[in-house]
């Protein structure tokens, strides 16, 4: 019995711990996995294959066959002032997309429009997806990666909007081609919502 107790309680402790650093423990565990889907990304790999363990902590999720980064992911975005480096997925965008990483809105979404919509979760108490993007600020650089090439951008403006504002998102015909960040801002307690938008607007300026 005395065992059976000391079990227990060992158990106890260590779920204790686990809770206590359950955020750290999620953000080292989706650096990993962001850093295992971009190398494949850039190794021309189709496919990721993660463990349970992966799945469980960060709540990535896959089919079969692991994540199709073949087919579904567009590129990698950088911003290093902001501690961003997150796997970009192709539209629609879906729950799915923005546990895995960013996703771009539509399905009739590319590289070449104008104007590229992004969005992306800010994970409290985390450092993954967009919940480091306040620290980046106008002036500073982003890198879109893809397979072919490095497109630098240059954040023009960072502001906010109401979720029902869509007006960023338009195409200006003959404009230089600027990336749009969306995210969530101003959570409010009392309803459980985030009242905001922050956008980040970024204007390109080179390809390499």
């Amino acid at each position: 019995m005395k065992i059976f107790i000391r079990t227990v309680g060992i158990l106890m402790i260590l779920a204790a711990i686990v809770l206590f650093f359950w955020q750290d423990i999620r953000e080292y565990f989706t650096d990993q996995v962001n850093d295992r889907l971009i190398t494949a990304y850039q190794d021309g790999d189709d496919d990721v294959k993660l463990n349970p363990v992966e799945t469980f902590v960060t709540g990535v999720e896959q089919n079969t066959k692991g994540i199709n980064i073949g087919e579904d992911m567009a590129g990698v975005l950088e911003i290093a002032s902001a501690d961003i480096l997150e796997p970009v997925y192709r539209g629609p965008l879906t729950e799915e997309k923005l546990r895995n990483g960013v996703s771009m809105l539509e399905e009739t979404d590319h590289l070449d429009m104008q104007n590229i919509p992004i969005a992306g979760h800010r994970v409290e108490g985390a450092g993954i997806r967009f919940n480091y993007i306040d620290r980046a600020d106008v002036g500073d650089e982003i890198n879109f990666i893809t397979r072919d090439e490095t497109r630098v951008y240059k954040i023009t403006e960072m502001f906010e909007v109401d979720p029902s504002e869509v007006g960023v998102l338009g195409q200006t015909e003959g404009a230089v081609q600027e990336i749009t960040l969306i995210t969530c801002e101003d959570y409010n307690p009392d309803t459980l919502l985030f009242e905001k938008r922050l956008i980040v607007k970024a204007e390109l300026i080179e390809t390499e």
